[in-house]
């Protein structure tokens, strides 16, 4: 069987991106066209790989898809750009050195609802983060609807894009459309009750199972969840995730400095208080949820969010669902279920 392969308009079998003929510069390029023209890729990885085509970009560098020469497999390949990486987002790693905490910590985690570690790569440029790709393309590919994964359109991300935003105009190279959760929900609208069910359960099943071993995600939104055709969702971008170092004997850390999404921020976040990540995280679910149930997040701005003003839904939903909602945007972040109270809720357990 002959295998249709698309691949990255600069890739070249050396490994060496060479820049545009004189005649096509013009043309408008991706972020990683841009940022990997005149490029020389480690040459482990291109003897595995041939590139594909643009996922997403954001703060911390682009996604590109790829393909293993050997099996034609496709996977997704996160160039981080090495300057990019705050100086508190890197941790040692016994075997590969200092690593930025999103590779550290997908390397050592292991959940079906988790995207999966393959393998990774650096030069002086950037580290390669090559994982399983997971979900179903939710729009069709036209130029009109490119939708970056790293900054969600009804809401501000804090991580500075500057040179990273990619012109939506049209162009000769375009990204392919995007298989998260944001843009499953802009097709469907909202999700009926149990549907919602179903994805909100496996994303706080994955929560739990990263609290049960010490990490936070710290960016949970709808665009950091792909999502297939079967509504089989798994947690991506681990670059705001934090490890929590549990003592006895100590109280537990708080955090003074946020790599999320305004949208999804706690109260305490948006009044800059000092935070724990594991209550924030809760709120966080509980705006998800609520985008899930009736399409819209539940806060308007950040003052609502702060006062806990929630949007009256406009879909009616249970009791034991309404419950849980309120439960999980509590002003009070002492006043918030735990994760595993969450797991175990009522609605969760119909």
């Amino acid at each position: 069987m002959t295998q249709h392969i698309s691949i990255h308009p600069l890739a070249t079998n050396s490994g060496f991106i060479p820049s545009l003929p004189t005649t096509t510069k013009s043309v408008e390029l991706t972020v990683s066209a841009k940022l990997l023209m005149n490029h020389n890729l480690n040459k482990d990885f291109t003897a595995k790989y041939v590139l594909g085509q643009e996922l997403g970009s954001g703060g911390f560098g682009f996604v590109v898809s790829a393909h293993e020469r050997a099996t034609g497999i496709e996977r997704a390949v996160k160039f981080i750009i090495r300057k990019k990486v705050p100086s508190n987002a890197w941790v040692c790693d016994p075997n590969m050195g200092m690593i930025p905490m999103e590779i550290y910590t997908l390397k050592h985690v292991h959940h079906q609802n988790i995207i999966h570690y393959c393998d990774s790569y650096q030069d002086d440029t950037y580290f390669y983060l090559v994982m399983e790709l997971h979900g179903t393309q939710w729009v069709p590919p036209t130029f009109n609807s490119i939708h970056s994964p790293a900054l969600s359109q009804n809401s501000q991300s804090t991580i500075d894009e500057d040179e990273l935003v990619e012109p939506v105009s049209q162009r000769q190279f375009v990204r392919r459309t995007s298989c998260d959760l944001f843009e499953c929900i802009e097709q469907h609208k909202h999700f009926e009750e149990a549907l919602a069910k179903k994805i909100f359960k496996q994303i706080a099943s994955c929560v739990a199972y990263l609290e049960s071993i010490g990490v936070c995600h710290r960016d949970i939104k709808d665009e950091n969840i792909v999502i297939d055709q079967d509504y089989k969702v798994k947690l991506i971008d681990f670059g705001s995730s934090v490890l929590l170092h549990r003592h006895s004997s100590s109280s537990p850390k708080k955090f003074t400095r946020f790599y999320g999404t305004l949208s999804f921020a706690s109260p305490e976040i948006l009044l800059s208080n000092p935070y724990r990540a594991e209550p924030a995280e809760i709120w966080s679910l509980g705006v998800l949820l609520f985008t899930l149930l009736f399409g819209e997040i539940p806060f308007p701005d950040s003052k609502s969010a702060i006062e806990g003003h929630i949007l009256k839904p406009k879909i009616r939903v249970s009791s034991h669902c309404q419950h849980l909602i309120s439960c999980l945007l509590q002003k009070n972040p002492d006043d918030r279920l735990n994760i595993h109270q969450v797991l175990n809720h009522p609605w969760l357990k119909e």
